[in-house]
Formats: structure tokens, sequence, C-alpha cells
């Protein structure tokens, strides 16, 4: 689309703003109508609160940059990406399961079909433990830990995040929890369960861990 200036010569439109871009693509996934936009209003409220610094609407951003990537268009993988992290508390035990429910009551106001809202409410549960036996929601756990394999300085940056969003822990006991994590992660025969997510992510995701167990 181009404008016309009052001289008669074509001009480019201004690009998107990043806001502009994301409400389109939630539009062409879930629709413009009053009750989608309401839902896509509150969850970009909830993204953006305080103490958010990696769960934040960039996190949204890479993961539909990653299903575009992976060519995946499925409705409800687009929705899990938009509700995985829709509660998030550091540290709390319920925060998939809130979630969970939040898109529970959400996705049918937007007009999703039962079949989608249950694939959706089972990859957000999945989080919890990033273990299923459905390959289709393998797909999006994988698409969840592919931060794991990014170039090394988004993967200190993204350490960094979550730091700050544990900054109620003391340094010690942060420590210990992040270690224990990610020796969890090597510890698996694979990271990633799928074979797109593997092959791009899985030995950049290694590296990333052991750089970071030796202090990067």
């Amino acid at each position: 689309m181009v404008n016309k200036s009052t001289t008669g010569t074509e001009t480019p439109a201004p690009p998107e703003t990043k806001g502009e871009a994301r409400r389109n693509r939630w539009c062409e996934s879930f629709g413009s109508h009053e009750n989608s936009i309401m839902v896509f209003n509150d969850l970009c409220t909830r993204m953006s609160g305080h103490g958010r610094f990696y769960h934040t609407m960039d996190h949204i951003d890479e993961l539909l940059a990653l299903a575009e990537a992976a060519k995946i268009s499925d409705k409800w993988f687009h929705a899990a990406i938009w509700f995985h992290d829709a509660v998030y508390h550091p540290g709390a035990k319920d925060n998939e399961e809130l979630s969970a429910r939040l898109a529970g009551k959400a996705l049918p106001v937007m007009g999703m079909e039962g079949d989608e809202q249950a694939k959706t409410i089972a990859a957000i549960r999945a989080t919890k433990t990033h273990k299923t036996k459905d390959t289709d929601v393998q797909l999006f756990l994988d698409a969840d830990m592919a931060i794991l394999g990014a170039e090394r300085e988004r993967y200190r940056r993204y350490a960094a995040d979550i730091r700050q969003e544990f900054s109620h822990i003391s340094g010690w006991r942060y420590a210990w929890g992040r270690r224990r994590f990610l020796k969890s992660c090597l510890r698996r025969k694979a990271i990633f369960l799928t074979p797109w997510f593997n092959l791009k992510f899985e030995a950049k995701a290694r590296a990333n861990i052991q750089a970071e167990l030796k202090g990067f």
C-alpha cells in the first residue's frame, strides 16, 4: 500500500509499529471482532505487567516468528503461544494451570472450536513438565524451549532476564536452582523432541547451557 503526497508522487506507507504488526497477526488468527480484540488487549496488558523481563510480548513475538519459520499455522498453536504465560508469577507452581483456565474461559469467546480449545489447553498444561506423548504438543514445547538454542548474545540476555524475574531469590539459592535446571536439560537424550527443532537448535542449546554452567 502506498500514499500519494500533495505533489502527486507516491510515497511508501509508513512501516507498521511492533504493536500494530502484533495486532494484525492476532486478527489474522482470531478475527477482529470485538470479543477477540478484548481478549487481545487483556493478554497484552498481562504480558506487559510489572516484574516481567523475559516472559513478555517479545517472547510472544519470537514464538510467532518461530511458528512462521517452521510453517506451523494451526490456530491452536498460535493460541497456545499467546496464553501459555498469561499468568506468570516467578516460582509459583500453578502458573500453567491458571493460564490454562484463563484460556478455557477466553477461547470460546474468541470463537474457537472445541477441539482447538482442547489442544490449546493441553499444550499450556504440558509446559509445566515439558513432557507429552502428543507429537503436536511436542512441537509447541520445542518452540517454547527454542531460546536455549538462540545465538549466544540472545541467550545471555535471556539468562539475565530470567535472573531479574527471580530477583527476590538470594544469589546462592537461585544459582542452585538454575544449575539444577540446566543440568537436567543436558541429561536428556534430546532437548528438542521434533526433527525441525532438534536439527535447528539442539547443538546450540547444549553449547549455550555448558557455557552458562561455566559462567560464560
